[in-house]
C-alpha cells in the first residue's frame, strides 16, 4: 500500500480545568526520518514518550508536532485567593499602622490593591499519571487523523502511477520492435558508407564483415530493453506490498533512467530515440511523486 509523507491531523481533548490541550501533527517528505516536537513547559517531561509514539508510528518524512493548551473561555479571569498570603499583608499593615501611628482603616479596599494575593488558576493542576493519559489520547487521535490523509493521497498517486506505467509500456513496445531492427539497421548503414569508397581504397571483405558485425553488436539495445522492462515489472508489482517502499521505488527509477540514457546513446532508429525520450519524461514524473512516498 502506497503512504504519502504528506499529512495533517489536528485533536483536542478536555482536562478536568474545563481547558483544552490540544495536539497539531504536520507530515512532510524528507529522505529520513525527522521529528520535531513543540511543547508548554509543564509537558517537557513527557517529551520523551512522545518521541517514542511518533517513532513507532511513521518510518520516514518530517514529522512536525505541536502541544498547546486553549483556556476555558468562561475562567480565564477567574483566580484564587492566597488567604496565607493575604492574613501576613494584613498583619504587616497592621504593624506598620500601629510603629507609625497611622490614622486610618485596614479595609478590603486597601487589600484589593494587592496584586500578590491573587493567583490565578493552575489550568494543568493535575497527576502526572492523568496528564499522560490524557496526552496519549490526544497525540494517538493526531496520528490516526495524519495515517489516514496519508493512505488517501496515496490513493491517488498510486492510481497516477498505473496510468504512467500504462504509458510506459506502450512506449517500451514500440521500443522493442526497433531494438530487432537495430543491428541490421547497423550493418546496413556501415555497408553503404563503406560501399562508397570502395572505390578509393583496398577493402578485405573478411576483416569488413567482422568489424561491421562487431560494431553492430555494440548497437544492440536489445539488453537494455531487457533490464528496463524487468524494472518497470518490479516497480508495478512493488505497489501491490505493504511494507514502506518510497525507497526501493527512488532506486528502481534511478536505474530506469541508467537503462534509457544508455538505450538512446545507442539507438539508430529515430522513432526509438522518440520514444526513448518520451519515456525519460514519464520517469521524472514518477520520480517527483516518488519523493512524496513513505
Amino acid at each position: 500500500m502506497i503512504k504519502s509523507m504528506t499529512g495533517f491531523g489536528i485533536s483536542k481533548v478536555e482536562l478536568p480545568s474545563g481547558t483544552m490541550l490540544c495536539c497539531d501533527i504536520k507530515t512532510l517528505n524528507h529522505k529520513y526520518l525527522d521529528i520535531l516536537i513543540s511543547l508548554p513547559k509543564k509537558l517537557k517531561p513527557y517529551e520523551p514518550e512522545i518521541m517514542k509514539r511518533l517513532k513507532n508510528s511513521f518510518k520516514r518524512g518530517r514529522v512536525e508536532t505541536s502541544f498547546y493548551i486553549e483556556p476555558d473561555k468562561s475562567s480565564i479571569l477567574k483566580f484564587d485567593i492566597d488567604f496565607q498570603k493575604a492574613e501576613e499583608y494584613y498583619n504587616l499593615i497592621l504593624s506598620l499602622k500601629k510603629r507609625l501611628d497611622v490614622k486610618g482603616d485596614v479595609d478590603i479596599a486597601l487589600l484589593s490593591n494587592l496584586n500578590y494575593i491573587f493567583v490565578k488558576k493552575d489550568t494543568m493542576d493535575i497527576s502526572e499519571d492523568d496528564m499522560l493519559m490524557f496526552l496519549r489520547k490526544v497525540l494517538d487521535d493526531s496520528i490516526e487523523k495524519v495515517k489516514n490523509m496519508r493512505i488517501e493521497e496515496g490513493k491517488a498517486i498510486y492510481n497516477d502511477f498505473r496510468k504512467r506505467l500504462a504509458n510506459l509500456k506502450e512506449h517500451l513496445t514500440m521500443i522493442k520492435e526497433g531494438a530487432e531492427k537495430n543491428i541490421p539497421l547497423c550493418r546496413e548503414r556501415i555497408k553503404k558508407s563503406v560501399d562508397s569508397i570502395k572505390g578509393e581504397i583496398n577493402i578485405n571483405e573478411n576483416r569488413l564483415e567482422q568489424e561491421i558485425l562487431l560494431f553492430a553488436l555494440k548497437s544492440d539495445i536489445m539488453e537494455e530493453y531487457i533490464r528496463l522492462e524487468n524494472h518497470i515489472s518490479q516497480f508495478k508489482s512493488s505497489l501491490e506490498v505493504e511494507e514502506d517502499i518510497g525507497k526501493k521505488l527512488n532506486f528502481l527509477l534511478q536505474e530506469m533512467t541508467r537503462e534509457i540514457n544508455t538505450l538512446c546513446v545507442k539507438a539508430l532508429s529515430s522513432d526509438v530515440k522518440k520514444s526513448g525520450v518520451q519515456i525519460r519524461e514519464v520517469i521524472e514524473h514518477l520520480k517527483e511523486q516518488v519523493y512524496n512516498i513513505e
